[in-house]
């Protein structure tokens, strides 16, 4: 690397493609953040439809009524912990690819119901257009933060593509609330969520606990997704999904708190 700042994604599979570079030179953190969260929202979609799961049938169960946490959680109340597992079930060709299917359901239920749970896409740095490379790369640096990942394409298989896709999603989903300088309430999360085992009904009580303390601020979609994540539930794409199903695929070293269960 020659020392800029910047964020790089290229490579394709299949019907996905995408080359695109942020230069961040003279940028503001939370303008990293948002082209980081840009990352996520291009890659995301693709991470889990290599995955192996049926995003359209969880597409047509995770249909909150309303907005807002009290559709969540009202939601997950209404279908109960039984109605929840079977429809995802359903929609799964092998069980050991339930946590993939949670994961994209609980993206599908925040979304559908609008409470934020990363850090939004801003067009305050733009996107150049990259060369498309015969590998699937990310290269994100600003400052002292760099990140590197790479993945050949010769003999892939799917579930390998959605394993990097999900690695680099990981990465700039949490990079993005650092650099979003959002407010981290641990201990509002740790308070709902410490200690509690990991279950669909879990979930709604903890939604419920912490739709008292929102701040109505960014400060909010890290409370949600770090509640769930301290339940054991990531409302994104991340590598552990897979690990199940296939062992190959590493999930993220813990920082800090680990999730429960």
């Amino acid at each position: 690397m020659d020392g800029n700042d910047e964020i790089i994604f290229t490579g394709a599979y299949r019907d996905f493609s995408l080359g695109i570079r942020f230069d961040l030179s003279g940028r503001k953190p939370e303008e990293v953040a948002g082209a980081l969260a840009y990352i996520s929202a291009s890659i995301e979609p693709h991470a889990f439809r290599f995955s192996g799961i049926d995003t359209k049938k969880i597409d047509e169960f995770a249909k909150p009524a309303g907005n807002g946490l009290a559709a969540a959680y009202g939601f997950l109340e209404a279908k109960g912990p039984g109605g929840v597992k079977d429809a995802l079930l359903k929609a799964v060709p092998d069980a050991n690819l339930l946590p993939a299917a949670e994961s994209y359901f609980f993206s599908r239920l925040l979304s559908g119901a609008g409470v934020p749970f990363k850090v939004a896409p801003t067009q305050a740095a733009r996107p150049e257009q990259e060369k498309i490379e015969d590998f699937i790369g990310f290269v994100g640096k600003f400052g002292p933060w760099i990140a590197i990942k790479k993945l050949g394409l010769e003999k892939v298989q799917d579930y390998e593509v959605s394993g990097i896709l999900a690695g680099i999603n990981h990465t700039v989903v949490n990079k993005a609330f650092d650099f979003a300088g959002v407010k981290k309430d641990d201990a509002i999360v740790a308070s709902a969520a410490g200690g509690k085992r990991r279950s669909y009904g879990n979930v709604a009580l903890v939604l419920r606990e912490i739709e008292q303390k929102m701040g109505g601020d960014s400060g909010d979609a890290y409370l949600v997704c770090k509640a769930l994540e301290t339940i054991g539930y990531k409302p994104y794409a991340s590598p552990e999904m897979l690990s199940v199903a296939h062992p190959d695929i590493k999930p993220p070293k813990v920082r800090g708190r680990k999730p429960k269960g």
